[in-house]
């Protein structure tokens, strides 16, 4: 009896794990190899941006592998658990846009953008203009 009580606490924790990570959907590490790009997002609750604390926590970052470049998301609006808007400046605020994420399933997140500057980041020394759609996976 002791055994059915402790297999049905362990099964209740895991279901109330699992449940919390659905409640959060636009969280966590998102990468793009063949771009070497990736995002930290967490637009429920805001986070630390490494190396950038003068703007405080936000929603997260876009960043280029091996490079300390990032366009910071500085406003985000979940409108449901596959969609929400975001706005990004670059570390210099010299360019901004609104972009929209998409979360077809549980481990693809599509950056697709908007409004504004088009996404440029550091590549052999110059810049390198990002598609205007990104499909991220989840790591």
């Amino acid at each position: 009896m002791k055994r059915i009580v402790i297999l049905y606490v362990f099964l209740l924790a895991v279901v109330a794990a699992s449940a919390q990570q659905e409640e959060k959907p636009f969280k966590g590490y998102f990468a793009n190899e063949e771009l070497s790009v990736y995002m930290r997002i967490n637009l429920h609750d805001n986070m630390d941006i490494p190396d950038h604390d003068l703007y405080g926590p936000l929603p997260g970052y876009l960043a280029k592998e091996h490079n300390g470049f990032y366009w910071v998301i500085v406003d985000a609006k979940v409108k449901s658990k596959k969609k929400a808007t975001i706005q990004l400046i670059n570390d210099y605020g010299s360019e901004d846009l609104t972009a929209t994420l998409h979360l077809p399933n549980d481990s693809t997140l599509v950056l697709e953008q908007g409004e504004g500057s088009s996404i440029k980041v550091p590549k052999d020394g110059k810049w390198f203009k990002l598609p205007s759609k990104v499909t991220f996976k989840r790591k």
